[in-house]
């Protein structure tokens, strides 16, 4: 554009340049025709002036004076001149005023032309900008739109690649399961078989058992008929003491065999109630293992956090069980946050019952819970997400052992605990409770 305005103003000087020259010209080729230097004829003044008014009405109708001011003002001050020095008879100079009036109104004139030109094509131009830059705006809009599509997009991914994970997750879980359904059955298996051992073992105890007595009733029945023998008096009284005496003898030695066998049957008979109890307690098991629906969140093996954080949230774990073995609950307590809300499980003869407790209830049944001895058996401690987790399982004597065939009973109490950081401090945000009750210890 600023191009274009510079090659108009060029071409715009150069045409007043060679008007000039021509002006300066006419005068002497006049006088060369009139013969006379400076007399110059007045049709010829009054044409040039007819001229300079058509060219500066062309200027107007341009709309030079709005346009090319200067060059039209110049235009009629030259023609006024012209007409001035007509007048007062200066044809020279009447005829030079005349021809750059034509000059400067030609100049207005093309002036115009070319700034008008020069304002539809900025209009075209501004315009053809304008939709340039609409454009460039729609294109940002565009790849604005594709940046979030392909964000979005990024987490659709993210968002399957967690649930592929979380898949393979509840996958694995169910292959543990199947592992620990499969040692069950091989469990109770192996029971079944020792019950059916001892049952056959007891049989073949009873049989003997029968035959035994059987004996010992022949020998009784000998005893007897030797001891009348004995009554009597003859030459067969010395033989039949000497046979009642081995009789009795004998008699005796099949009663220890019997008696051994009698206890025996019955040390059988506890063990068979025994192992009819632990199949019973296996079956339980299993039927527990089966039924049971989660109650732990589900556990991804990934955390957030760093070394350090993981490192103080197990020493503030282990601060609060050590305040628990210590029986100081009131630093025990202290760990919970306001809002906790605990998951109380308790099994008892396979029956389960499930509750929620809230902060004051878990406090009432932790004080309650350490009026009594509880053993530690195991700690462990895992860490997920945002949290440490400790499970810790304890058991306490509810039942003794009669005697050495019979079992003793216990509670066992399995506490799992979710810690997790609020500012500097670690509390636990969720607790899980399992309490089997009137158990083997396992």
């Amino acid at each position: 554009m600023k191009q274009f305005i510079a090659s108009s103003q060029k071409y715009n000087f150069a045409l007043r340049r060679i008007l000039m020259i021509a002006l300066l010209l006419v005068p002497f080729a006049f006088a060369g025709c009139g013969g006379k230097l400076g007399k110059i004829e007045a049709p010829v003044v009054d044409t040039a002036i007819a001229d300079a008014e058509a060219a500066i009405t062309a200027a107007k109708e341009a709309d030079a004076p709005s346009l090319a001011p200067d060059a039209f003002e110049a235009a009629k001050s030259n023609l006024e001149a012209a007409k001035t020095a007509l007048e007062e008879k200066r044809g020279n100079d009447a005829l030079q005023h005349a021809y750059q009036a034509i000059a400067d109104a030609k100049l207005a004139r093309k002036s115009a032309i070319n700034i008008a030109t020069n304002s539809e094509l900025n209009a075209a131009i501004l315009q053809k900008e304008a939709r340039a830059e609409a454009l460039r705006n729609k294109l940002s809009d565009k790849e604005s739109a594709l940046k979030r599509a392909e964000s979005e997009m990024q987490t659709i991914r993210g968002g399957e690649a967690q649930l592929k994970q979380k898949v393979r997750d509840l996958q694995k879980q169910n292959r543990e399961l199947n592992i620990t359904r499969e040692n069950y059955n091989n469990q109770v298996a192996e029971l079944l078989k020792t019950v059916e051992e001892m049952q056959a073992r007891g049989q073949r105890v009873e049989t003997e058992i029968q035959s035994y007595g059987k004996e010992i009733s022949a020998l009784r029945r000998k005893l007897e008929v030797a001891d009348r023998i004995v009554k009597e008096e003859g030459y067969q009284k010395r033989s039949a003491i000497a046979e009642a005496e081995a009789l009795r003898k004998q008699m005796r030695e099949q009663a220890e065999i019997y008696t051994k066998k009698l206890a025996e049957a019955g040390q059988q008979g506890i063990a068979a109630k025994h192992a009819d109890f632990l199949k019973q307690q296996a079956q339980t098991a299993r039927a527990y293992v089966d039924s049971q629906p989660p109650i732990s969140p589900a556990k991804t093996g990934r955390t957030s956090l760093s070394t350090a954080q993981i490192a103080a949230g197990k020493a503030a774990l282990s601060n609060w069980e050590n305040a628990w073995q210590s029986s100081d609950l009131n630093v025990h307590l202290a760990y919970y946050g306001p809002n906790i809300v605990a998951d109380k499980v308790v099994i008892h003869e396979s029956k389960e019952q499930r509750s929620k407790i809230d902060r004051q209830q878990l406090e009432s049944e932790l004080r309650q819970m350490n009026t009594h001895a509880w053993t530690k058996v195991k700690t462990d401690t895992e860490v997920e997400s945002e949290s440490i987790i400790g499970v810790q399982q304890m058991s306490r004597l509810v039942v003794p052992a009669a005697d050495e065939n019979a079992t003793a009973l216990y509670n066992i109490w399995i506490r799992e605990v979710w810690m997790h950081q609020i500012g500097s401090d670690w509390k636990i945000h969720h607790e899980i409770w399992k309490i089997f009750e009137n158990v083997p210890d396992f």
